[in-house]
């Protein structure tokens, strides 16, 4: 299952909050050389408001292997602040309605299997939380392999924009991808996946707010 987890509802939560900081910086700053801010093994950055919700696979001890992290266009968000030359349309309505999707992460030494089940509960999980919650449009900002297997692999329509190598190494992208019920019946017939992936808690939390 998927948590959603937030500032606000952190406490309840346990360690999640911590652990997705942790698994950043494995993922992100150990595995994959990103020069991005850390501390204390927890990589962060200024987009971690009480505004951001993160999407977080744990395993059985708290551990969290795989996240997504979601960010309202209403408040400052990573194309638009960082990437602007990747934005897809500079001129892109903002508002409740559009999301950003950063930090999208699965465990690299996991099993192949696991680590196909974690990306597809990640995707279904954005779709569940987008429906939820009245979004309909995702602005993907990631790894140009998410956007070219992960995303598809899922059933998923996404709208490259721009891609660029930098000068780092690292092949990135950036996306619009249209949500709906329909959408998100088609990934589960797709993907196999006939059940809610999102944590109960979790849905009635973000319905409520």
């Amino acid at each position: 299952m998927i948590e959603v987890v937030t500032v606000e509802n952190a406490y309840g939560g346990g360690t999640a909050l911590v652990e997705q900081f942790k698994f950043r910086y494995r993922h992100f700053v150990a595995n994959e050389q990103w020069e991005v801010p850390f501390y204390n093994g927890m990589e962060y950055d200024q987009f971690d408001t009480p505004a951001a919700v993160y999407l977080v696979w744990r395993d059985a001890a708290g551990i969290v292997r795989g996240m997504i992290r979601l960010l309202p266009t209403s408040r400052p968000y990573m194309l638009e602040t960082l990437w602007p030359d990747m934005l897809p349309n500079p001129a892109m309505p903002s508002g409740p309605a559009v999301w950003e999707i950063t930090r999208f992460g699965v465990e690299r030494t996991l099993s192949l299997t696991l680590r196909k089940k974690i990306s597809a509960e990640l995707i279904l999980a954005c779709i569940e939380f987008s429906v939820l919650n009245g979004i309909h449009t995702y602005l993907f900002l990631t790894a140009w392999g998410v956007l070219k297997r992960i995303v598809p692999g899922a059933g998923v329509e996404a709208h490259i924009h721009s891609r660029k190598t930098l000068s780092s190494g690292h092949d990135v992208a950036s996306a619009v991808v249209p949500v709906s019920q329909d959408v998100l019946d088609k990934a589960r017939a797709k993907l196999n996946i006939n059940y809610a992936v999102l944590h109960n808690d979790g849905f009635e939390r973000q319905h409520a707010a």
